[in-house]
């Protein structure tokens, strides 16, 4: 297609209120260009009577218009809900194998619950969405799970960017009994940067020894960095971490900057935790994790394992440091 034809195109439709041209959305999502925009509205989309190729012939699921999307042309799957929740119903797990293709939730950019996204139905498989290319953006969504299913998202490629996600993983309260369940696992993932992220859910209890993100033991999961992110749980029982570091889990280093890290405990029936990380079983996180001006609250320390564990701005959850050039190791 022509600029000239392209353009009055995507023109006539703005007018209209349909469609926006890939050169207005690329500027909203930090790049110069994309290919081609697949649109999903989980209530009025339809996947078997629509071709996705405007928000008034919207898909009805992310799994269709991923499907549509095609590798390396920085496509953008875009959803527009009409529906309160603004989630889709996936009824499937979804492969996220498509390198630097896009998913941009078109919602007020909340931190937590953004009204866009997917959720995942009782008949998927664990986990919900495997990650497994690179280069791809995820903005403004949620990402829910709140069935039976211990893990939402695998990640096993690096070099991908995550804006106001809510991975609400661990809805279920068989899930969060379980001790595998996990809501992210660092699977052999590195070089991933998540930015104003939340990480969890406070309204359904977590018992066992799970976790928020998992990094997986000897995979050497390298330089992830979390700014500006909510770790949030409601522990019923003294096991559920945060963040469980394995042996060799973490390779170089992982970043948490201006991170805070909630447990409920000042709610009848919440159980304060011991700490935010539970480290692997020798004393070899391969790496150094380290967590600048972060803070805990509902939780008296910050790992119960702290070699590779570096603390700037405070020591414990009470003393403020006064070097602010050197990490320390936090007291156990």
């Amino acid at each position: 297609m022509s600029k000239w034809l392209r353009d009055a195109h995507y023109a006539n439709a703005l007018k209209q209120g349909y469609k926006i041209g890939p050169e207005d959305l690329a500027g909203m999502i930090g790049l110069p260009s994309v290919g081609d925009i697949w649109y999903v509205d989980p209530g009025a989309g339809s996947d078997t009577g629509n071709g996705g190729q405007s928000r008034d012939d919207a898909y009805a699921t992310v799994a269709k218009a991923y499907d549509s999307a095609t590798a390396d042309q920085d496509d953008v799957i875009l959803i527009t809900p009409s529906s309160s929740t603004g989630r889709t119903s996936e009824t499937a797990a979804i492969v996220w194998a498509k390198r630097r293709t896009h998913l941009i939730g078109s919602t007020a950019p909340t931190q937590f619950n953004p009204r866009a996204g997917m959720s995942f139905g009782s008949a998927v498989v664990s986990p919900c969405l495997t990650i497994s290319n690179r280069s791809c953006i995820f903005k403004n969504i949620t990402i829910s799970n709140m069935q039976d299913i211990n893990v939402t998202v695998e990640m096993t490629s690096d070099y991908n960017y995550f804006e106001g996600v809510h991975f609400a993983g661990m809805g279920n309260a068989t899930a969060g009994d379980d001790t595998s369940a996990r809501i992210i696992r660092l699977n052999g993932s590195g070089e991933n940067t998540f930015n104003s992220c939340t990480f969890g859910i406070d309204t359904v209890l977590r018992t066992a020894s799970n976790a928020s993100i998992e990094f997986v033991t000897a995979k050497n999961n390298a330089n992830n960095v979390f700014n500006g992110c909510i770790f949030t749980m409601a522990g019923d029982a003294d096991a559920p971490r945060h963040l469980f570091i394995e042996d060799s889990g973490c390779n170089r280093f992982a970043l948490f900057d201006n991170c805070k890290f909630f447990d409920n405990s000042d709610t009848t029936g919440i159980s304060a935790q011991t700490d935010v990380i539970k480290g692997g079983v020798g004393t070899d996180q391969g790496g150094v994790a380290i967590f600048k001006d972060c803070i805990a609250v509902g939780t008296a320390g910050w790992s119960n394992e702290v070699t590779g564990v570096k603390i700037l701005g405070s020591d414990n959850n009470a003393t403020t440091l006064t070097n602010y050039c050197v990490g320390v190791n936090p007291t156990a």
